[in-house]
């Protein structure tokens, strides 16, 4: 399934990470801007060059979750994604079977906890007290499929290492930060911070584990670490990805099941 290239395991690092090189104090001049500015165009275009383009997606995965109010380990899941339109997971226990599925799509989420015989139904821009992650449809998308999130082009701090580069950049509501690796720049780490210091919110992103798949340099390891109100840390570990392929979304409603 996966073809290897040279081991990358997933690891956090600070941000920024340390500069090796010689700090020069001295303002820079107008050829020195025009220098950097070159260099960031290129990188956010090296960048971009890695995001995973896709129609169809499908994944099975490991995931370790926790949160204040639970901990679940050994998780086995089933994500598929029709881009833009229909994100579908199911989740189960060993020995149990499955216990959860959830439709997502741009406006909406639909989930069953068949343990509880419980459905909810929740509209996207509410669904955080479902989800744990308060992400909307696209971003949701592009964690699940390893793509950069909310990556701008107002690059700032930039530091230059020979393994990882860091960088900051700017969105309407967030301010990201990035490491990405020096010689191919994939992901290495990121962390999105709302702009607004009273909500106290942010979301670090550590890739690892890094795989050729039809093309795609697929990051297998992840792990998610949110800070809201509450905190939300999830482990994945992808073992079987697919893309382009056919895929269904099979949901329903048991009869029977309250709604929270």
């Amino acid at each position: 399934m996966f073809s290897c290239r040279h081991a990358r395991h997933i690891q956090r690092s600070a941000f920024p990470v340390t500069d090796t090189s010689q700090h020069n104090t001295t303002t820079p001049d107008s050829s020195a801007i025009a220098e950097a500015n070159t260099f960031n165009k290129n990188m956010l275009s090296k960048i971009r060059s890695n995001i995973i383009g896709f129609n169809t997606f499908s994944a099975k995965l490991k995931v370790d979750f926790e949160s204040e109010a639970k901990q679940m380990a050994g998780i086995s899941a089933v994500i598929r994604m029709q881009k833009d339109s229909i994100i579908w997971i199911s989740a189960s226990l060993p020995v149990i079977g499955e216990v959860a599925r959830a439709i997502i799509t741009p406006d909406s989420l639909k989930a069953i906890d068949k343990f509880h015989k419980k459905q909810y139904l929740r509209a996207i821009r509410d669904a955080n007290d479902v989800l744990n992650i308060p992400f909307d449809f696209k971003t949701l998308q592009d964690l699940i499929i390893g793509n950069p999130v909310y990556l701008t082009d107002s690059i700032y701090q930039v530091v230059k290492t020979p393994a990882v580069i860091s960088f900051s950049c700017d969105s309407t509501l967030f301010t990201s930060l990035f490491n990405v690796f020096a010689d191919d720049y994939v992901l290495q780490q990121s962390k999105v911070m709302d702009k607004d210091s009273s909500r106290k919110r942010s979301c670090e992103l550590t890739y690892g584990e890094y795989k050729s798949q039809d093309g795609h340099k697929f990051a297998t390891r992840r792990r998610v670490f949110v800070e809201d109100k509450n905190f939300t840390k999830i482990d994945m570990d992808f073992n079987k990805v697919d893309f382009n392929q056919p895929v269904s979304f099979p949901f329903t409603i048991p009869s029977g099941y309250s709604k929270e």
